[in-house]
């Protein structure tokens, strides 16, 4: 941050609507790969299927973050919405696209499935619901219900304050979307035994219409498991965040504005019209020391993190060491 000259203009944030098809998109190229490599490498290790829906999530986060911020999963959307990250209203906008886009996606691949030789592959039923989530005698190691609870409930918690961390304004690293994409490979290759490997609640959705009865009857764990975990870690989250707002001294010199405070302190400028329309150096230690000390306004507070997190796209937008 500097305080001569003024503020650049923020950036103005995509239409809802922009965002809402980005949100699609990227959750339609994540579940295809997926499905995809597990359709055609039925040898394939856990480790395999999860390194491409890992690969998959660090090129549309790449690609698509600067739009959206890169959620493309209903579980991380919504434990954004409960860190203060999104809106609850546009989560909700999020998660239907993505559900429907990854439902779209399987249906590509069973019409890919109509014009391969006859033979070729199971029926229809069998074939995707051997990519199903489930649990008791339909899991792949007949893991208990309890079980599978309990591992998708902590994988998506360490993955939702995984991704809140690294989407973190004070955050300046540049590898945030790697760091995404392979701790949810690691995590799908370690839930490909025990349930398929879900972590995704628009993913688990994408094939119980094409699979067997009950696919379908299990969906409910792998929607509620997930849901669950993102809030506790936003909650959590939330709780470790710091209290009050910075301040010029507590942040680098190069670093973006947080705050109302920090935002008002960036924007003074450095030189005030004189007299004659000559230009005379300004007092910076009054504006600033005022812009600083002064009390921030809650609802102000509140508008900043609405607009400048959500909005003004901070983690993709702000430039990075």
């Amino acid at each position: 941050m500097t305080l001569s000259g003024s503020a650049t203009a923020p950036v103005q944030a995509y239409p809802l609507s922009t965002r809402i098809a980005i949100e699609g998109l990227g959750s339609f190229f994540i579940v295809f790969a997926g499905l995809g490599t597990a359709l055609f490498s039925p040898a394939g290790s856990g480790a395999t299927i999860g390194f491409a829906y890992g690969l998959a999530m660090v090129a549309a986060i790449i690609s698509f973050g600067h739009v959206s911020n890169g959620y493309f999963n209903p579980a991380f959307s919504f434990g954004m919405a409960v860190a203060g990250r999104l809106k609850f209203s546009t989560a909700v906008f999020y998660m239907v696209a993505q559900t429907v886009s990854a439902v779209v996606a399987s249906v590509v691949w069973l019409a890919m499935m109509k014009v391969m030789p006859a033979g070729a592959t199971p029926e229809t039923p069998q074939l995707f619901g051997a990519l199903a989530n489930g649990f008791d005698a339909h899991s792949p190691s007949q893991v208990p219900m309890i079980g599978v609870l309990i591992v998708e409930l902590i994988a998506v918690g360490v993955l939702t304050a995984m991704l809140l961390g690294a989407t973190s304004a004070r955050n300046k690293t540049t590898m945030g979307p790697i760091a995404i994409g392979l701790a949810f490979a690691v995590a799908v290759a370690i839930t490909m035994p025990l349930s398929n490997g879900s972590l995704n609640p628009a993913r688990a959705t994408s094939v119980i219409f094409l699979a067997e009865s009950w696919a379908a009857g299990q969906l409910w764990l792998f929607w509620l498991a997930p849901l669950f975990g993102a809030t506790l870690a936003a909650v959590i989250y939330r709780a470790f965040a710091p209290s009050q707002s910075l301040t010029v001294s507590e942040t680098e010199p190069d670093s973006e504005p947080e705050t109302v405070a920090e935002t008002v302190s960036a924007t003074v400028p450095a030189t005030v019209p004189g007299t004659n329309g000559n230009v005379a150096p300004a007092a910076t230690d009054a504006p600033v020391a005022a812009a600083t000390d002064a009390p921030v306004n809650p609802a102000a507070t509140t508008l900043a993190k609405d607009k400048g997190i959500d909005d003004a796209q901070a983690f993709f937008d702000a430039p990075k060491k």
